[in-house]
C-alpha cells in the first residue's frame, strides 16, 4: 500500500502535468493563452481532490492487480555456484578438431 505523502506527492505532480496539458489544449483550440491559464486554475483544486481520493480508494479497497510482498515470484532465491571451475557467464568451449 502506497503511504498518504507518497499518494500526495504523486498528485500533486500529475496536477502539475494535466494542468500543462490543459492549458496548451485550450490555448490551441481558442489562441488565448489567458483563458488556458484560467481553466488551468479553476480545474487545479478540484482535479488535486478527485485524484487524490481516487487514488487512495484504490489503494485501500481495490485489490484486483495487486502484488502481495510476500509473494513468492519476489522473494530472492540463492544462486548455486555450479561445479564448473569457469567463471559465472562463461559459455563453455567446445573441443577444437585438428
Amino acid at each position: 500500500m502506497d503511504s498518504q505523502k507518497r499518494t500526495i506527492v504523486k498528485t500533486l505532480l500529475w496536477r502539475f502535468i494535466a494542468s500543462g496539458t490543459t492549458v496548451v489544449v485550450v490555448f490551441a483550440l481558442s489562441g488565448n493563452i489567458a483563458l488556458g491559464l484560467t481553466a488551468a486554475a479553476i480545474g487545479i483544486p478540484l482535479k488535486l481532490f478527485m485524484y487524490y481520493f481516487y487514488e487512495r480508494f484504490w489503494t485501500t479497497t481495490i485489490e484486483w492487480g495487486k502484488i502481495s510482498e510476500d509473494a513468492p515470484e519476489l522473494k530472492a532465491q540463492a544462486v548455486s555456484s555450479g561445479a564448473s571451475s569457469r567463471p559465472r557467464g562463461a559459455l563453455p568451449q567446445q573441443a577444437r578438431s585438428p
